[in-house]
């Protein structure tokens, strides 16, 4: 059995065995892990098979398997969004990321149309909602062409087509893609420092890549590769598939102190796929997102 085979079935025993969190022990930090997520974008809710061949050899598994809680569809069956969950610490991201960058670079584009909308299914899992503790799935249309999220109108609230934009205006050397991105997510936290800033921004390019040219996506994946402290961990998404999770490594104390922001990635596409919230060590919030397409109306899925 070679190594990347029996880390996979440790993973799996540790699954099976640990004991799902209790809620209290959850609540003490609960406030402060939603005000934290809620100064990304107002869009945003609360809500491969490559195994790293290049740092699999360094991979140590989590000392206990983390877990989501467990709902069922009505019929006894484990709901997506709320199977346990698991992590694999992978340490740096950034072999990861320069080959995330060829397969990305390699990949099909995603053209639209003014006058057409970004269709997005998505589910998550937030233990914190005391009212839906369960999978709750959302489907949501978003205007490609929206005047009213362009040019600074509604801060760092980007149109799809503002963000393609400028996507095919980003310059080959990371450096200058990273100074990019701060200034198109522009600093809203005083006590974010300026990686803390850059990783945000990247990511959340990375996240609503809805509409990309693959080669000018692929810049950003280089620019977050060369960020320092990025690190990469194999995890269970919302939706029970496997992912890649991207996280700013955090040494010693300070205002996010035992928060987590996970970034989920496909491990064959190397394109966004969900996030998780973890606070000491525990998955708070898990959410997956199960389909994106380019729609001609706000009403069609298709």
């Amino acid at each position: 059995m070679d190594e990347t085979t029996a880390e996979t079935t440790a993973v799996r025993e540790l699954r099976a065995d640990a004991p799902a969190p209790q809620r209290a022990d959850l609540l003490p930090g609960r406030d402060r892990l939603l005000a934290e997520t809620r100064r990304g974008s107002r869009a945003r809710r609360l809500r491969s098979d490559w195994r790293l061949a290049a740092i699999g050899a360094a991979a140590a598994i989590t000392a206990a398997a983390l877990i989501v809680p467990q709902a069922t569809d009505g019929r006894g069956e484990t709901a997506p969004g709320a199977r346990p969950g698991y992590t694999i610490e992978l340490g740096s991201a950034k072999d990861w990321l320069d080959d995330a960058a060829d397969t990305v670079a390699a990949g099909p584009a995603v053209t639209a149309r003014d006058g057409q909308w970004i269709y997005t299914e998505t589910v998550e899992t937030n233990v914190t909602d005391d009212e839906h503790p369960g999978p709750q799935t959302d489907e949501r249309w978003t205007r490609y062409a929206d005047p009213a999220t362009e040019d600074g109108r509604a801060g760092d609230d980007h149109s799809p087509r503002e963000q393609y934009a400028f996507l095919q205006s980003l310059p080959d050397d990371p450096r200058q893609v990273r100074a990019r991105a701060r200034a198109f997510f522009h600093a809203t936290d005083a006590s974010e420092t300026r990686t803390e800033h850059e990783y945000r921004a990247l990511t959340a390019l990375l996240s609503r890549a809805y509409v990309h040219d693959p080669v000018d996506l692929a810049k950003v994946y280089r620019a977050l590769a060369t960020v320092p402290g990025v690190r990469a961990a194999d995890v269970q998404d919302a939706a029970g598939r496997d992912a890649i999770a991207l996280y700013l490594h955090q040494e010693g104390p300070g205002p996010r102190s035992g928060l987590r922001q996970e970034t989920l990635l496909d491990p064959v596409t190397r394109l966004y796929s969900g996030y998780r919230y973890l606070e000491g060590g525990e998955v708070i919030i898990t959410g997956a997102r199960l389909t994106t397409r380019v729609v001609d109306g706000d009403d069609e899925r298709r």
